[in-house]
């Protein structure tokens, strides 16, 4: 230690004091403090209201549909297929109800872009990504103004 009897006094005082604060905070947390059950539906609606709308995407759900490929190579003639489900952001939440009134459109443009791409195409991440800008493109021109901001697939699968 130190050699002076009142200095090496006060310090192995205050390491054992604070050896004792954090041997009793551990106790605390780990025996006595018990933390109340987590309400989700409270913690959902003080999200949901505490949230800036703005911030809320709006989404309209494309149900699941199977979408036939045109093979690309002529030797193989085994049919593949694009099952997907997707979700159309909007750029403003004013624009859903055009879009619900032109879901055929929507579901025509899907069916066309996808059917003309390959399996091998769309089975890579890159294709995935093709498909979706095109996608976009293609339902933003047909709609006549800028609608769609982006799409995610929540289902994806080529077979």
């Amino acid at each position: 230690m130190t050699g002076k009897k009142l200095l090496d006094l006060i310090l192995l005082l205050l390491s054992t004091i604070t050896s004792l604060a954090v041997i009793g905070l551990f106790y605390y947390t780990e025996k006595s403090y018990k933390k109340p059950p987590i309400d989700e539906s409270k913690e959902k609606e003080a999200f949901f209201k505490n949230a800036d709308p703005k911030s809320m995407p709006t989404l309209i759900k494309i149900d699941k549909m199977v979408v036939s490929l045109i093979p690309k190579d002529q030797s193989n003639h085994r049919m593949h297929y694009l099952e997907l489900e997707a979700h159309l952001s909007l750029i403003k939440p004013d624009y859903s109800a055009s879009v619900k009134s032109y879901v055929s459109i929507v579901l025509d443009r899907i069916i066309v872009i996808a059917s003309k791409m390959g399996a091998e195409e769309l089975n890579t991440l890159t294709g995935k990504i093709i498909l979706e800008d095109r996608l976009r493109k293609e339902i933003n021109a047909a709609l006549g103004k800028p609608v769609i901001k982006s799409i995610f697939f929540s289902r994806y699968t080529v077979q």
